[in-house]
């Protein structure tokens, strides 16, 4: 299937992992209120720490050791089963681990951090990785349509009152279980059987762990910060700080969806020798996650303030200065998704990519220490934004004698002066309109038309002056004869 396909596919992906909990966002933050939501949120990221650990490396080990091996059948089900084997021996014992410390160590919300559980179980049943590294983003998209769908009606049938916050945990976590489950359906037909023997498993153990470490590092500066808003300030900021974080997802899904579409096909292109097409699939990569990244960008910051008020209700209106501080992260984790999913994990360089998410991780950390105390959100804020633009400042060190820097800076300068130009647009449209859902919808007709009408009319600038100069070099010259 061609890159566009799966990238709109995966992108629908993306976007339906996310858009449930911001579709109940308006309804569930003035039922649950802010504390109800803070207590899901963090008793999530603790559950998400056993998932990371359930979990290995193996969800991009697993794809990418599928994409190589897809066309010989035979080897890609010894693959299957080796690594998923590995897999649900690790997962289970995740879920062990899990529940020993909820029942030993837990003792506010206990109730909501067992029903967490089943999406841990969810995580031993785990195959998205085989379908991801076979390109098969249609399969994935079905059944997160239906699933995230279901969970939509149980939500605004069932929450009522802050007391059903078990009840709306239930409906989540299961959501994610049975999306997990409907994939065994397909893979039936994808697969032959094999022989595995403990040789076979035991060969996917140190590579799973080289890509195991990165993940703790993202997991680290990904859900630390709602642990540590937990420990350090209140469940109500953990609140605040998930929702702005959930937006922010969100919007940038259409940039990181090309990374997840991109590692298959990358690591098949490399492995096959075909260097040049995958340098030119590095840069038309870079430039189209940067002429979506900006924008999102910009338009983040500039829709906040009047966003959020009549979105999430007064409780959350904190989530607007939030939302702009972290905003930034968008245009970051876009080049590090090119850098690090399109370019150091297929090629293998794991000590680069390594290094450049502990170095964030690192920062996130103390910058969380220092400020999370005594500004709650908005210090986790500040150390998200430190920890994405840390990373990818590593990255581009790592990968800078193998970009043409020539090609796509002066492009990343004439979006950024587009999104300057939509910004200045969108924040007088809400300083002059107010606080609506009107404004809001304004404000991003505004926005979208005012960065494309910039782009546009620089291309045409562009091509016009290549004309003018084509011209004048073929223009014959006359000389005088005096």
């Amino acid at each position: 299937m061609s890159v566009k396909k799966n990238y709109l596919y995966n992108l629908i992906y993306q976007i339906m992992v996310m858009i449930v909990p911001l579709l109940t966002v308006p309804y569930v933050s003035r039922v649950l209120s802010a504390k109800g939501v803070g207590i899901f949120a963090y008793t999530s990221s603790i559950a998400q720490y056993f998932t990371l650990l359930g979990m290995l490396g193996i969800g991009i080990y697993g794809n990418k050791m599928i994409a190589m091996t897809r066309d010989n059948k035979k080897e890609m089900s010894e693959n299957f089963f080796s690594i998923y084997f590995l897999q649900l021996i690790v997962s289970l014992g995740s879920v062990l681990g899990y529940l020993l410390l909820v029942l030993l160590a837990v003792r506010s919300d206990r109730e909501i951090a067992l029903i967490q559980t089943i999406t841990l179980l969810g995580t031993v049943i785990d195959c998205t990785w085989f379908f991801s590294g076979l390109e098969m983003f249609k399969k994935i998209v079905t059944r997160n349509l239906l699933i995230k769908c279901l969970s939509l009606v149980a939500v605004f049938s069932f929450v009522k009152g802050p007391g059903d916050l078990d009840l709306y945990t239930f409906i989540m976590c299961l959501s994610a279980f049975l999306g997990q489950f409907l994939m065994w359906f397909y893979i039936r037909n994808r697969i032959v059987r094999v022989k595995i023997t403990g040789r076979s498993v035991r060969k996917h153990v140190v590579p799973v762990l080289m890509y195991f470490l990165p993940q703790v590092a993202m997991q680290v500066y990904f859900v630390l910060d709602k642990t540590m808003i937990g420990w350090l300030s209140s469940k109500s900021e953990v609140g605040i700080y998930d929702y702005a974080d959930k937006i922010q997802k969100v919007a940038i899904a259409a940039v990181t969806s090309l990374g997840t579409v991109m590692l298959p096909r990358m690591a098949h292109t490399f492995i096959t020798g075909q260097k040049d097409q995958a340098k030119k699939y590095i840069m038309k990569s870079l430039d189209f996650s940067t002429l979506l990244a900006v924008p999102i960008m910009f338009g983040l910051a500039g829709i906040a303030r009047e966003f959020i008020p009549w979105y999430m209700g007064n409780g959350f209106v904190e989530c607007a200065t939030v939302l702009i501080l972290i905003s930034p992260t968008v245009f970051f984790m876009a080049w590090s998704g090119v850098f690090g999913s399109q370019y150091l994990l297929p090629l293998g360089k794991m000590r680069a990519y390594t290094i450049s998410l502990y170095v964030g991780a690192v920062v996130n950390f103390l910058l969380n220490l220092v400020f999370i105390k005594p500004y709650g959100s908005i210090g986790a804020s500040i150390g998200t934004l430190a920890a994405e633009l840390s990373v990818t400042l590593v990255q581009i060190y790592f990968v800078r004698n193998d970009i043409q820097w020539k090609q796509i800076l002066p492009k990343t300068v004439l979006y950024v002066g587009a999104g300057a130009v939509m910004y200045t647009v969108v924040s007088l449209i809400g300083r002059s309109m107010g606080v609506s859902i009107i404004t809001t919808f304004v404000q991003i007709t505004a926005g979208v038309l005012s960065y494309t009408a910039m782009i546009l009319a620089a291309e045409y600038a562009g091509h016009g002056g290549i004309i003018l100069e084509e011209i004048r070099r073929k223009r014959p010259s006359y000389k005088s004869n005096g």
